[in-house]
């Protein structure tokens, strides 16, 4: 059940028809890094996981794109091809290794399942009966009441006040006869004798013999693997180190957020000195009414991003829009040196602090490749000067892909298009955070 759970949430892909291609290209690349990331740190869970997400990004969702098969995409379809040869390859060897440490959890758990309702049934603290051969039985006309009640505190004080009656015997009980008690009929009832009642005590309580012990349940054996699938499990020639039980027990990653449809979103460590370092750079852009962008770029670790670079880009800005000249020149910086792409930031600097809709088409394009991805706006002249957003999914991811406007035009949904996230836990401000700056231009 785990690993089937496992393989339906690794199949969940975003994919819209409608988004450009170049972009699911680059979604697959980041893919593909964020899995061999995963398997460095052993983790292979979300290995498997990302790796499923490629496969079924290649080849379900991809080849059906109506740009798939034209000329200019040709070097993408290439790479991409290239590419799921190697990820198939991992995902046929790490299922059989997932599958039997998953088996090994499932023992582990039936075990722990039985010694706590065995805990449960015959509890350590509680009083446990001596064995027969540690009684000692005393005859029962040795017992005496009195003594066996005269160590307790609420009869200390009398039995000593009245030592007489300590010493009496209580050998037997007379009762009236039957002519004392019925008198009132008139009727004289022959005399009749009553055997008096000898009443004889030990003088230690016996206690009654232990109970049988319980018949030991024992939950029946699964059957033996096969010896092929053994052989698989054990003897691959992975370059990784097989975890052990514990390190794959937690299918599910804590989330620091989630989106409106469930997904869930990894933490996103950013330095809080992120408006100051990039107003200082954008200044002279503000200064003459034009706006200023740069892309975020980072690592992942522990599941967890932590954005370590801004690039500042060539670029073209009027008041109100800013474009990138050499967007492959700064895709080939970035995965040279290993970085994922993580979001951007831009100025507004005579506009308030919000996404405008040539905004969001804009950010659409960083969230399809990673959920996580998020948008900056700075707007120093305006309070508050300072915004970090992220499209709502549903609708507003889709509701952008889908639309096919350009310029400035409104979009119509009934629900948020887009959502500010600061203090919301899924990017979490450091101080003392290093932020590397990279100006192309």
């Amino acid at each position: 059940m785990k690993m089937k759970r496992l393989v339906e949430e690794a199949s969940q892909v975003r994919y819209i028809p409608g988004g450009a291609l170049k972009i699911y290209f680059r979604s697959a690349n980041t893919l593909l890094r964020q899995s061999r990331l995963y398997m460095k740190e052993n983790d292979l869970v979300n290995a498997y996981k990302f790796y499923m997400r490629y496969a079924t990004l290649a080849i379900e969702k991809l080849p059906s794109h109506p740009d798939y098969k034209k000329s200019e995409y040709k070097a993408g379809r290439n790479e991409l091809l290239k590419n799921t040869k190697e990820v198939l390859n991992e995902i046929a060897a790490l299922k059989p290794i997932l599958e039997e440490r998953f088996r090994q959890i499932a023992e582990k758990e039936i075990a722990e399942d039985e010694a706590r309702y065995r805990s449960m049934q015959k509890p350590e603290n509680s009083p446990r009966p001596l064995p027969p051969s540690q009684q000692t039985y005393v005859p029962y006309e040795n017992w005496n009441l009195a003594e066996q009640l005269k160590d307790l505190p609420s009869n200390k004080l009398i039995l000593n006040n009245n030592s007489v009656h300590e010493e009496q015997s209580y050998r037997s009980v007379e009762y009236p006869g039957i002519s004392m008690r019925n008198q009132s009929d008139g009727y004289t009832y022959p005399p009749m004798e009553i055997p008096a009642i000898g009443i004889s005590t030990p003088t230690h309580i016996a206690y009654p013999p232990e109970l049988p012990p319980k018949v030991k349940y024992e939950p029946p054996q699964l059957p033996p693997k096969p010896n092929e699938y053994m052989s698989t499990a054990y003897n691959s020639t992975i370059p990784y180190n097989i975890p052990n039980i514990d390190s794959i027990h937690k299918i599910e990653p804590e989330f620091a957020a989630f989106t409106e449809g469930g997904e869930g979103l990894r933490k996103v460590r950013l330095s809080s000195n992120i408006y100051e370092n990039f107003t200082r750079i954008a200044a002279k852009n503000t200064l003459k009414n034009l706006e200023t962008c740069g892309v975020l770029f980072g690592s992942l670790a522990r599941n967890v991003f932590s954005i370590s670079t801004l690039i500042i880009p060539k670029q073209t800005a009027t008041s109100d829009t800013c474009t990138m000249t050499n967007e492959e020149e700064l895709i080939d910086y970035a995965e040279e040196r290993g970085l994922i792409m993580l979001g951007w930031i831009h100025t507004h600097p005579s506009q308030t602090c919000f996404m405008s809709s040539m905004d969001l088409h804009t950010h659409s394009s960083y969230q399809v490749i990673s959920p996580e991805a998020i948008a900056i706006v700075c707007a120093p002249r305006h309070h508050p000067n300072f915004g970090i957003f992220r499209l709502t999914n549903p609708p507003g991811l889709q509701t952008i892909l889908q639309c096919t406007e350009r310029g400035f035009h409104p979009h119509n949904s009934d629900l948020p298009i887009d959502k500010n996230i600061v203090d919301q836990g899924h990017v979490i401000l450091e101080k003392n955070m290093e932020l590397n700056v990279i100006d192309l231009r």
